[in-house]
């Protein structure tokens, strides 16, 4: 028992931070601790239960020892005031043996009220540790909780394209422009080529000029053809 509560006393008084750093997982070893530490918490009371069982038993017999002797007095008493000195005699012996059970029973229970109050100390500073450790188990697993936000933070943060990737991407895109500023290119000399095409027939077949004609027929009238 006193292996558990000096290991919990440790616990108690170290740096939360220590423990996160020299534990692998302090969380789960705070918290068997703090089972183990119930478990014996309950087998002490237990064990202290018969000590506390002999005070209220020493306690009692002061009590009734001395209440024998308070009897016995008043009998005494009575017997006197009815003038029997004899019964008066016997009742006072009857309450000097009581008084002298009493101041015996008195050293008996002050040892076993010693023994008592010890058991209760110890009980109630068992159960002081153990309210501390629940509390430093949530301030551990708050810190804990709270270390893992900021890791995941900082991870989001890091993160990031590699520069390679976008410098390949301008790349693709600017090869990308070429292929169609070629594809463009090569459309519009197809295009121009056509046109040039139609223009050389209409040039050759389709263009007559204005007064060709009739100055032809003329020529011909004139040659008698």
């Amino acid at each position: 028992m006193a292996g558990i509560f000096e290991r919990m006393s440790t616990i108690i008084k170290s740096n939360v931070n220590d423990l996160l750093s020299n534990f692998e997982d302090p969380e789960k070893m705070i918290d068997q601790t703090i089972i183990d530490a119930t478990k014996e918490y309950g087998k002490a009371k237990e064990q202290a239960l018969n000590t506390l069982a002999n005070e209220k038993l020493a306690k009692k017999k002061l009590d009734d020892f001395n209440a024998e002797a308070d009897k016995w007095h008043n009998i005494a008493a009575k017997a006197l005031r009815a003038g029997n000195e004899g019964d008066a005699r016997s009742a006072l012996e009857n309450e000097s043996q009581a008084r002298a059970k009493a101041e015996s029973q008195e050293k008996a229970y002050e040892a076993t009220k010693a023994a008592a109050d010890t058991v209760r100390a110890k009980l109630a500073q068992m159960e002081e540790q153990i309210r501390q450790m629940k509390a430093k188990s949530d301030e551990i697993k708050a810190t804990a909780a709270a270390a893992k936000a900021t890791k995941a933070a900082s991870k989001v943060t890091q993160m990031g394209i590699d520069e390679s990737a976008f410098a390949t991407f301008a790349r693709m895109e600017e090869k990308a422009h070429r292929e169609l500023a070629k594809a463009q290119a090569m459309d519009d000399l197809s295009v121009n080529k056509e046109e040039d095409k139609d223009k050389a027939l209409e040039l050759k077949y389709g263009s007559n000029q204005p007064g060709t004609d009739e100055a032809l027929a003329a020529l011909k009238a004139e040659l008698g053809m």
